[in-house]
């Protein structure tokens, strides 16, 4: 059974090249993107083989920071990979154990974990000073991959659990508030205690290799320095750790298979007879009409929920670097990275309608309502976002003397990303969670496609926003008239370019609203 899910993995990925040109190009691209940069840090590992001391620490580090990262990207950034949804099985009979195995073994095909493969190879290299250490790495890398996958696969089913219902979409917001002011003052506590760079790795290190973060990581260092014993038992240790991550996985599963999650368990109060609920409270046109949808969908849909939580406070992450360092310039880009994430979230905004898009098509919305009527709410947020950060981040920094180039830098980002993202969700939609599945998915072989659009609409922002972004600069360095310049320049510029981008993008929609339908319903 365990085999016969690694090659339903394949045959999915698989077929899904041969469904669509678009996929294929993305994954190809994809491969581009990131194997060069995976095989030169591979490089840079082994070639840590010359220096013992340097090897422990940075593949102790460098080990745990990929089990940490293996378990929160999938949540914030590419999603998780719904094959691997055990809920998906809940109708046959699957013994859960051989499914949790099996679910695990599946998330080895894919291109996060042959990138964790070839860092793998990376490692062992760096870890062969003796026989004895080379055959630890062989042991202790498979290890410490597994645990990163099986972590993953469980923290992923915990959390899409958590926003099923609005307590637990109430008690996620609430611990990562508690993360964020947690996390401040050890920053600023490590940035402090600095001085010593290299000290401060080694101590790093030596407490990661007695934590399950660093077990397997840490024991081929600890047979090449000679500690045999030492690195046997922390071997051990990462062997327990990642029988104990199969059992909380294989948990987690049993659960799953018996009492399947949906949308369908979210309660909400039912609306009074005639009760139009937002659409009722709008003025009565096209393009409110959408903009009510979408403000529904904020409402009602964890898929939006999430990137709606983020956007707003992932600028006050800038205050991390402030804090724990001399970088005093930092809070001043508060303002404008909320500008860019706000409007920049939009890029991929009709593909959250999913089949639903048809009833755009079908009502014959005109193009110019239905990029304008997108984007109503998201303007409704960032106007006062982007207006308290500014004041805020220009406050700590202490250089009010810079508000004016900082708000015109804010909207000129704010703008270019409205016009780049109502055409980017028109002529480059890429796959995302359907209606009622995870936030925390995302379909099998997008990756390379999710790179490409969102890399694309990035540059596109910043390339177009880039005058007012020299006027800012030139505000900084001493220059008393940029700022004005910039205030007025950003207002104009992200106005105009808004303006034309969103009615450049309405024609093309008025040309490919049949395409686009049949694209989202692939």
């Amino acid at each position: 059974m365990v085999a016969h899910l690694v090659r339903l993995k394949l045959d999915l990925l698989r077929n899904t090249l041969r469904r669509s040109r678009a996929q294929t190009i993305g994954i190809v691209l994809g491969l581009l993107y990131g194997g060069f940069l995976v095989v030169a840090l591979a490089v840079a590992v082994a070639a840590l083989r010359g220096t013992l001391d340097s090897a422990r620490a940075l593949v102790t580090i460098g080990g745990s920071a990929g089990i940490i990262l293996w378990t929160l990207l999938p949540l914030l950034a590419f999603g998780s990979d719904p094959t691997l949804d055990a809920t998906r099985f809940a109708t046959y009979a699957v013994p859960s154990r051989q499914l949790a195995i099996g679910l695990v073994l599946g998330a080895l095909v894919g291109l996060p974990a042959i990138a964790s493969m070839v860092l793998g190879v990376g490692v062992v290299v760096a870890s062969s000073q003796t026989v004895w250490s080379t055959i630890t790495a062989l042991v202790a890398v498979p290890i410490g991959l597994l645990t990163a996958i099986t972590v993953s696969r469980w923290i992923s089913s915990l959390a899409t659990g958590a926003v099923s219902s609005r307590r637990g979409r109430d008690i996620t917001a609430i611990v990562g508030f508690v993360l964020l002011a947690v996390i401040l003052p050890v920053s600023s506590f490590l940035g402090e205690s600095a001085g010593d760079a290299e000290a401060l790795v080694r101590s790093a290190a030596q407490v990661l290799a007695w934590t399950p973060l660093g077990w397997a990581w840490a024991a081929p260092g600890d047979v090449a320095a000679g500690e045999l014993t030492l690195g046997l038992l922390r071997l051990g240790l990462a062997g327990v750790g990642l029988v104990a991550a199969m059992m909380l996985w294989d948990r987690a599963v049993r659960a799953e298979v018996q009492a399947p999650r949906g949308s369908a368990r979210v309660r909400s109060k039912s609306a009074a007879a005639g009760d139009l609920g937002v659409l009722g409270r709008v003025p009565g046109t096209p393009a409110w009409a959408v903009g009510a949808r979408v403000l529904t969908y904020w409402l009602r849909d964890p898929r939006y929920q999430v990137s709606l939580m983020m956007s707003p406070v992932a600028p006050l992450a800038l205050l991390i670097p402030y804090y724990s360092s001399d970088l005093a310039w930092v809070p001043l880009l508060m303002g404008p990275l909320a500008a860019f994430l706000l409007s920049w979230s939009e890029h991929n905004a009709t593909a959250y309608d999913s089949t639903a898009f048809w009833m755009h098509v079908g009502a014959g919305v005109p193009g110019r309502a239905d990029r304008f009527g997108r984007l109503l709410p998201n303007v409704i947020v960032a106007v006062p976002v982007l207006a308290v950060y500014s004041i805020v981040g220009v406050w700590i920094a202490g250089r009010w003397d810079l508000l004016a180039g900082v708000v015109g830098l804010a909207v000129a980002l704010l703008g270019a990303g409205y016009a780049v993202s109502s055409m980017m969700s028109i002529v480059l939609p890429y796959p995302v969670p359907k209606p009622g599945e995870s936030p925390f998915q995302t379909p099998p072989g997008a990756v390379g496609m999710t790179l490409l659009a969102q890399t694309v609409s990035s540059i596109a922002t910043v390339v177009v926003a880039a005058p007012v972004l020299v006027l800012g600069l030139l505000a900084w360095s001493g220059s008393t008239w940029a700022g004005l310049v910039a205030l007025v320049v950003g207002i104009a510029l992200g106005v105009a370019v808004a303006w034309f981008g969103v009615r450049l993008s309405a024609a093309t929609y008025d040309r490919r609203a049949p395409d686009l339908l049949l694209a989202l319903s692939e």
